[in-house]
Order: C-alpha cells, then sequence, then structure tokens
C-alpha cells in the first residue's frame, strides 16, 4: 500500500479545517503531518483522522493478513429496510383433465397459488472495540513502516475477530438444520476411513437427482408441522454448492469431485466447492446445499467513536448487526457418517 496516496485520500475526503491544518503528505513530510495530527489544538483533527481511517479507508483496502470467511460468497448481501426478509415459493400446480363441457363453476372459480413463506429476522448484533491513544497516533506517524504497521494492527484487530464470529455462525447454520429436521440427512460409509467411492457414488446420485423436480431433498415437511403439502423443486447443478471440510477433501479425488458437477477441476475449486475447516456436528462430512440456503444478510455495519479527553484516548466499535438463517423452501442434504460416541 502507498502511504503518501493513503494520507492523501483521507485529507480529500475530509473536511475544509482538517485540509487546512493537515498538510498534503509527500515522502518527505511525514513529520509535519505527525506534529499536526497530535496538536493539542488540533484534537478534532486526529479523532477525524481515525474516523476516516476506519470507516472510508479500511472497509475498501484488502489486508493480506486478514482471516477470510470461506462462506462469505454465499452471502445475501445487505438487508432492504427492516428487520425480516420474507422468502416466498410458489409451489408446482397440479395438472387437470381438459372439461370441455363448458362447465362455468371451474371456470368462475378460484385456485390460488401454493405459495410457502419463511421470515428472517435479524438475530445477531455484536460490537468489536479498540482503543487509541494520542502516544499510539504520535508514535504511528514516526515512519510510514510504523503507519502501516498501526493502520494492519487495527484493521486485522476488528476484521478479523468479525469474519471468524461470521464464519463460525454461517457453520453453525448446518448444524442448527440438522438438529431441527431442516436438511436432508443421508447417511454414508466414512470417506476418512474408506476408500471414498460409496462416498461419492452417494454425491453423484444426490446432486444428479436434484436436477429433477421432486420432493425428496428439501425438508418443508420435516422442518415445520403445519403445512402437509410438500414442496417440489429442483437445483440445476450451476446452482449447486459442495461444502466440505478439510480432512473429507483431502481424502477424496478432487479429479472425481469435479467430474459430479462436468467442470475442470479448477472450476470446481472456484464456483462449486468450499472447503471449511471442520463442520460444528462431528458426523457431518459434507453438504450439498442450493445456493439460496444460507439465508445470511448484514444489517448493520458501522463504526462509531468516543473520545475521553481526561485521559486522552479514543475509543472505537465496530458494529456488525446481521441475520443468519437458512432456507427450507430449497434443496438441501448433509452427508453424514454414524455417530460412534452415541450411546
Amino acid at each position: 500500500m502507498d502511504f503518501v496516496e493513503f494520507l492523501n485520500t483521507i485529507r480529500d475526503n475530509a473536511s475544509q479545517e482538517y485540509q487546512n491544518r493537515i498538510p498534503e503528505a509527500t515522502r518527505t513530510n511525514l513529520e509535519d503531518i505527525r506534529v499536526a495530527m497530535i496538536d493539542d489544538d488540533n484534537i478534532f483533527v486526529a479523532n477525524e483522522f481515525t474516523s476516516a481511517l476506519l470507516n472510508k479507508v479500511a472497509k475498501t483496502e484488502l489486508i493480506s493478513k486478514r482471516f477470510k470467511n470461506k462462506l462469505k460468497s454465499l452471502k445475501k448481501g445487505k438487508k432492504p429496510l427492516g428487520d425480516t426478509v420474507e422468502e416466498i415459493f410458489n409451489n408446482f400446480i397440479k395438472g387437470e383433465q381438459f372439461d370441455g363441457t363448458g362447465n362455468t363453476t371451474a371456470l368462475m372459480g378460484r385456485n390460488l397459488p401454493d405459495a410457502k413463506t419463511c421470515y428472517h429476522r435479524m438475530n445477531s448484533q455484536l460490537k468489536y472495540k479498540v482503543t487509541i491513544s494520542r502516544e499510539q497516533l504520535s508514535k504511528a506517524f514516526k515512519s510510514y513502516e510504523n503507519l502501516e504497521s498501526f493502520y494492519n494492527n487495527i484493521v486485522e484487530s476488528l476484521y478479523n475477530s468479525y469474519e471468524l464470529d461470521e464464519f463460525i455462525n454461517m457453520k453453525q447454520l448446518f448444524k442448527s438444520a440438522l438438529d431441527h429436521n431442516a436438511i436432508k440427512k443421508i447417511t454414508v460409509s466414512d470417506p476418512l476411513t474408506t476408500d471414498g467411492k460409496d462416498f461419492i457414488k452417494t454425491v453423484k446420485t444426490v446432486s444428479g437427482l436434484m436436477e429433477y423436480p421432486n420432493v425428496e431433498y428439501n425438508s418443508y415437511l420435516t422442518a415445520q408441522k403445519t403445512d402437509k403439502t410438500p414442496i417440489t423443486t429442483f437445483s440445476r447443478k450451476k446452482e449447486q454448492i459442495l461444502i466440505i471440510d478439510t480432512a473429507t477433501d483431502v481424502a477424496l479425488s478432487v479429479d472425481v469431485l469435479a467430474s459430479i458437477f462436468n467442470m475442470s477441476v479448477a472450476e470446481f475449486n472456484d464456483t462449486r466447492k468450499i472447503v471449511i475447516d471442520v463442520f460444528p456436528d462431528p458426523t457431518m462430512r459434507a453438504v450439498l446445499i442450493d445456493e439460496q440456503f444460507l439465508q445470511v444478510f448484514d444489517d448493520l455495519f458501522t463504526f462509531k467513536g468516543w473520545e475521553n479527553p481526561e485521559s486522552l484516548y479514543m475509543n472505537y466499535w465496530l458494529h456488525v448487526w446481521q441475520t443468519f438463517a437458512y432456507s427450507i423452501l430449497v434443496n438441501a442434504v448433509a452427508f453424514c457418517v454414524e455417530d460412534t460416541t452415541a450411546g
């Protein structure tokens, strides 16, 4: 990262007062910026700098040491207005025999669609706090190397913590779905102790059958008890995602797995397979899901700051509010082994 450009990006987007008090950065005037930044008359300038550091720049920079949530690609983005998402699925319509008698009763009657509805509400409100002192800020401006270290430490501590919690919460959705009969469970031979052929055969069979409309691979009926009409749905190959743990991925042939989706290994690894560390449920080896199964939304992502004038430090909070949910309206299958720990 070019920290001269970094400082000037903050300055270009700062208030007029900030621009008047903080000079444009060059390769040789970092000491001038440091003196201005920690001047007792410029306390608000330091506050504006650190706020911009977190709010504007940190959000867009890619830090090489940042932990990345492996499941992030399955998120559904920022939630629209309100704290509830309504998910609607219109079921297949049953065909009827043609009646050529001109039955006016049938003509005037109503045939409402079998619409299934689920609601997903915000259920996570986390905050991450970091403290920045004037002494830290002063030391950071001793050199561009110090400034980069200062920046990376702040960003990594906040973002790594947020990304890890998000990753854990998304993985937990698979266990929650399994515990609540909201994902189809198929028992397989353990690919960690066998040659994996039966496991791959089962995954390939399920993936193929998911392409055709059926009621077998969604858990609408078992996840709720009020509606007795099953869902008929399907998932094209390009809509299917295989999530697998590291040990299972190592044990299996990636060439064979890729062939299930009629893709090259590179295409498969980039688009259809996600490798995680472990599943929360120890019996789970993999899940094959429709890409709409995870219903994860960002409700709020913002920084807030507060200055303690008595002790001359600033506290900043990263607030992350999210919705973690899964859909019972789409296909989702968990491939599990026998629980050897059960009594």
